[in-house]
């Protein structure tokens, strides 16, 4: 029925769908799955990266147990300790564990991979990430050796987190700068476009389609279980186009049974 001409499709992914693509689209990436066995990788918590885990270890460490920091009931927050798993996952050389990553960090080499989510992002790809500890967290821990040594920070972020500029707020943030804050007091970690390779929805597509499906953003929102939602025109061809929209209708399939958040 289908062959390979091209052909257009309008999908519609609500944020829990959005957060699963992304995740699968990074672990599928070669140089991610060779951390498996080979190097050194460590993966930050996060409502994103928690499916990076996922689909890399067969086992799911849970939204609220995974991510440390969200924004909810109208306030910049922390998920409840209570609850919370030992830290972010980290690998080295075919070994697994938990923790705190700066001890690993010390022995990250040119290649290394870390994975950490963002909470903005510009349309320049310039990408921010909040920081409610005071010496800068699992980023601030990062960024020099990345930097220094030449380690691979990949950062997936949903474009519902797109923002005019990353370089606007940076002036206007910083704990102990603002008055009055809805919640927990925050800085603000901007991460130059090309220094991280970051992963949205539609890196995904071209991602998960080896790139034969180009996606293009075209609305976002909607009520109930859509508010947030991003619609996308895909392009390819038509067998390409299909199974991508298959594999979407699939993973909406999964989380709605239980095994992601829906929302």
């Amino acid at each position: 029925m289908h062959n390979d001409t091209r052909e257009t499709a309008i999908a519609v992914m609500r944020p829990g769908e959005c957060r699963a693509w992304i995740g699968q689209a990074v672990a599928s990436l070669s140089e991610v799955r060779a951390r498996l066995t080979q190097g050194r990788m460590v993966i930050v918590g996060g409502t994103t990266t928690r499916h990076v885990v996922t689909a890399l270890t067969g086992a799911d460490p849970g939204r609220d147990a995974f991510a440390v920091g969200w924004i909810r009931d109208g306030l910049l927050g922390e998920t409840p300790r209570e609850g919370r798993g030992p830290g972010p996952f980290l690998f080295e050389n075919g070994q697994v564990s938990r923790g705190w990553p700066a001890p690993l960090l010390e022995r990250f080499e040119a290649g290394d991979i870390y994975i950490k989510g963002a909470n903005a992002i510009d349309p320049a790809g310039n990408v921010a990430v909040l920081m409610a500890s005071p010496t800068g967290g699992t980023i601030g821990a990062a960024m020099a050796i990345l930097m220094a040594r030449g380690g691979q920070l990949i950062i997936p972020v949903s474009l519902s987190k797109l923002i005019p500029s990353v370089a606007t707020v940076c002036r206007l943030t910083g704990q102990g700068r603002t008055s009055r804050v809805m919640g927990t007091p925050v800085g603000y970690m901007p991460i130059l476009a090309g220094s991280a390779t970051v992963i949205t929805e539609v890196e995904a597509v071209s991602i998960l389609s080896q790139g034969l499906v180009k996606a293009t953003p075209v609305a976002r929102g909607g009520v109930d279980d859509c508010e947030g939602a991003l619609v996308l025109a895909l392009e390819g061809p038509g067998q390409a186009v299909e199974r991508v929209m298959e594999r979407m209708e699939e993973w909406r399939r999964d989380l709605a049974e239980g095994s992601g958040d829906p929302a």
